[in-house]
């Protein structure tokens, strides 16, 4: 269940396959009365290419990877198509060294910049938080598929005119070296009461989230399920979860699916959690838990949890 990479540069990382869905720029247009089309010029993005320093103005423009839309609606609903708002899929610093790591997903609506070190192999990211203040992250493009982006979009060349363009961001080569989003607004106020992951990490990195939630892959889409399935058949509602506790296995060679298990009556049981599981005849996989963070959201991989903590259930 846990496999902890030798390297941050192994092939490709994925955290799971799910469609991205093109999004951000994708802007009706003006019609002119001779029919030809004029695009709204306030939901530009403004990138530097990998050669020189000079921005260039995109419009009409689309993220084609790099990006999730989350809807989060729970398994029994079907969401609306395209499903949720973008969000810029950021892997940080501290995010644990498992292929399925910690994830933060920040709206695109609230990037002030993306920018890339080539040399140095990181990435930048500034974005405005519920309180309107700039919050800077800091990651690696080491992971492969991670912290990268593609654009492509219509480009105002000087002097020449408009063009087809694409732009990769987080490659070694001939990758951009920012992206700069002109008015980006507060992140949604976060809501719902706070808990502490720890993540499976050396240092045993800890993290508050709000409203943390369940969410499974259903359907190629991230939904949101009330309850956390272990074998054979234990479901446990977050509601009456104080916290569970990874266990790991004695025999190294072995990989563990344990959990001490605490609920808010005081309870506790050793349980083994169940990844594949099937809800009115759809099948679902565990991904972790999610929770409201001051710049979006953030996503914790089953993989790298070492322990769930209610600290609401402290008060009862």
């Amino acid at each position: 269940m846990r496999w902890l990479l030798p390297s941050m540069l192994l092939g490709a990382l994925i955290l799971l396959q799910v469609p991205l869905v093109s999004g951000a720029g994708d802007k009706d247009k003006d019609k002119k009365a001779d029919g030809k089309a004029e695009t709204k010029d306030k939901e530009h993005i403004l990138v530097v290419p990998p050669v020189g320093d000079k921005e260039v103005k995109l419009i009409d423009y689309r993220f084609t990877a790099g990006t999730k839309r989350l809807a989060l609606t729970e398994a029994s609903v079907k969401p609306k198509t395209p499903a949720g708002p973008e969000y810029f899929e950021f892997r940080d610093d501290k995010s644990t060294t498992y292929k399925n790591g910690i994830f933060t997903y920040i709206p695109l609506a609230s990037l002030r910049k993306i920018a890339y070190d080539r040399e140095k192999k990181t990435v930048s990211v500034v974005a405005l938080n519920d309180a309107g203040e700039d919050v800077t992250l800091n990651g690696s493009t080491n992971f492969a598929n991670r912290n990268r982006l593609t654009i492509e979009a219509e480009a105002i060349i000087d002097g020449l005119g408009a063009a087809s363009i694409k732009y990769n961001g987080g490659i070694e080569k001939g990758g951009l070296q920012s992206v700069a989003f002109p008015s980006p607004k507060a992140s949604e106020k976060v809501k719902g009461s706070p808990s502490v992951i720890t993540a499976d990490d050396k240092e045993k990195s800890k993290h508050t989230a709000y409203d943390v939630q369940p969410v499974y892959l259903v359907d190629g889409e991230y939904r949101i399920v009330p309850y956390i399935m272990f074998k054979k058949t234990v479901k446990v509602d977050m509601h009456k979860l104080a916290g569970f506790r990874f266990i790991p296995s004695e025999d190294k060679k072995k990989l563990s699916t344990d959990y001490e298990v605490t609920l808010r009556d005081g309870a506790k049981h050793t349980l083994s959690i169940l990844t594949a599981v099937e809800n009115d005849k759809k099948k679902m996989t565990l991904v972790g838990l999610i929770g409201r963070v001051p710049v979006g959201y953030k996503l914790f991989s089953v993989d790298a949890i070492f322990e769930y903590r209610a600290e609401d259930a402290k008060k009862e």
